[in-house]
C-alpha cells in the first residue's frame, strides 16, 4: 500500500468517524471542522511513508477522538521498524559489528 493509499484510507475513516459523531450529536460541527483542518494540514498527498506516520502519530496530540483511528496505524509503523531494525541488528552481529549493532539497536530504541 502506499504511503497516498493510507493517507486517502485514513481521510476516509475520519470522515467516517466524524459523520458518526454528528449524527448522534456527541461532536459539534465546530469540533469536526477543527479536526478536519487538522487532519488535512497534517496528512499532505506525496508525503514519504516515515514522514506520514509521523504526521500519523500526531494526530492523536490534538485530537483524541482520532486515537480509535491512529493506534492501529502506530502499531503496525512500530512493528515495520522493529522487524527492520531487528534484522539489521542481527546482520551486524553475524559479521562481527558489534558497535554498529549496539548503535542501531540504540538509535530505535529512542524513537
Amino acid at each position: 500500500m502506499s504511503p497516498d493509499d493510507i493517507r486517502k484510507e485514513i481521510e476516509l475513516k475520519v470522515v467516517e468517524l466524524l459523520k458518526a459523531h454528528l449524527s448522534d450529536g456527541t461532536m459539534t460541527e465546530e469540533r469536526s471542522k477543527a479536526i478536519s483542518k487538522i487532519v488535512l494540514d497534517l496528512l499532505q498527498p506525496g508525503m514519504n511513508l516515515t514522514n506520514l506516520y509521523k504526521a500519523i502519530m500526531q494526530l492523536d496530540d490534538s485530537c483524541p477522538e482520532l486515537s480509535p483511528i491512529v493506534l492501529p496505524y502506530a502499531k503496525q509503523y512500530e512493528d515495520s521498524i522493529t522487524k527492520q531494525a531487528t534484522s539489521a541488528v542481527q546482520n551486524y552481529i553475524r559479521v562481527g559489528q558489534y558497535d554498529a549493532a549496539i548503535d542501531l539497536a540504540k538509535k530505535v530504541a529512542s524513537q
